[in-house]
């Protein structure tokens, strides 16, 4: 007798606490009340993945420019430093070439023989056509101007080949005191990464005197976990992160992902391009990167719906107040906070979205596995 008491006694509060009755989780109102439960609908949805990694920025290879003489030269002023911001067009560096300034003075002289070798070919054709000088005459002054505009043209090629462009060889006839001397100038619009030169220094053809850069667009290099290239492709959004801004996030995009794998970390190099008009980005900084992969389309159910118990996932089926329905289902890996459903519900189940955690206590603890 006192045996049957006590099991009544114990069906009894499982009553009043809740109790599972064929699968069923049914609670009091004052116990639904205190859990901040809310609901939401089983629906197709397309969810796009998100993989997110580490990375670092650099400068836009494409942007950066090595400036350095070629020909000969001595610097004679000094017109930028490192990290100095310049324009496209502004110079950098005064020199004087006594390379160069043989060159042009070659060049004078023969834009000089030119124009006087066309003059005389002018003049003996005009005499030649009203009969006063013979055809070889002619003939003979048209050979002179041809050779003296052959020499020119060659003299011409040697001063672009050292660098001038073709206004600063036109200035050259109206500007004798500026003979020997050239500048180096900024390709872009951007930032002096290095200048590796003094007033006075001798520079020699080929070196390298200043690094340029265009930093209104810059690569981050990242690492990727090869599982993850599956969901990713190139051309795809990409979100940045960095410490400095922590209020702010940049965009860009997925440009390339390396053929080769690194072996030690099973990750492939990615590049993600980003546009810096404003130039808060620089060159060195670590970002947080969210790249955005292909998306997938069919039921979904927001992740916080979903709990794992045993062996076996689970989403809680709303029956009607207080009462609620554990049901096992079949799930594909989660997309940005969406997990899709391959089979257990069905599209239009209204289920639990907020609260899961509590609900499966009570569930737990009344008897569910």
């Amino acid at each position: 007798m006192i045996r049957t008491g006590t099991i009544l006694l114990t069906a009894f509060l499982l009553l009043a606490q809740g109790a599972v009755f064929a699968g069923t989780l049914e609670l009091t109102s004052e116990q639904t009340a205190g859990l901040e439960l809310a609901t939401t609908t089983v629906e197709h949805h397309k969810a796009t993945s998100v993989v997110q990694v580490n990375g670092t920025l650099m400068p836009d290879q494409n942007g950066v420019f090595r400036i350095g003489p070629v020909v000969d030269g001595f610097v004679m002023a000094l017109n930028a430093v490192a990290n100095d911001r310049v324009t496209k067009g502004q110079v950098l560096a005064r020199l004087r070439s006594n390379t160069l300034g043989q060159a042009q003075a070659d060049y004078l002289e023969a834009l000089s023989r030119f124009e006087v070798t066309r003059a005389s070919q002018e003049r003996v054709e005009g005499l030649w056509r009203d009969g006063v000088v013979a055809e070889s005459r002619w003939i003979e002054a048209d050979s002179g101007y041809m050779a003296a505009r052959a020499a020119l043209d060659q003299r011409r090629r040697q001063l672009t080949l050292a660098g001038l462009s073709n206004e600063q060889i036109d200035a050259l006839k109206d500007r004798p005191d500026r003979i020997a001397d050239f500048e180096l100038v900024s390709p872009v619009d951007g930032v002096v990464l290095s200048a590796s030169v003094e007033t006075g220094q001798m520079l020699s053809p080929g070196e390298t005197v200043f690094r340029v850069a265009d930093l209104s667009r810059l690569w981050a290099e990242v690492r990727i976990p090869i599982a993850a290239l599956r969901r990713l492709g190139t051309g795809g959004k990409a979100t940045l992160q960095v410490n400095a801004y922590p209020d702010d996030s940049f965009t860009g995009r997925l440009e390339s992902l390396s053929g080769e794998v690194d072996a030690d970390s099973q990750t492939v190099s990615g590049r993600v391009v980003i546009k810096n008009p404003g130039g808060l980005l620089r060159p060195g900084m670590y970002v947080r990167v969210d790249l955005t992969g292909d998306g997938q389309a069919g039921l979904m159910v927001p992740a916080s719906a979903v709990f794992r118990s045993g062996d076996n996932t689970y989403l809680f089926k709303v029956l009607g107040p207080g009462r609620f329905e554990p049901v096992p289902i079949t799930v594909g890996a989660e997309l940005n906070g969406w997990v899709p459903v391959r089979g257990g519900v069905v599209a239009g189940t209204e289920i639990v979205s907020k609260g899961v955690a509590e609900l499966k206590s009570h569930w737990q603890y009344q008897g569910g596995k």
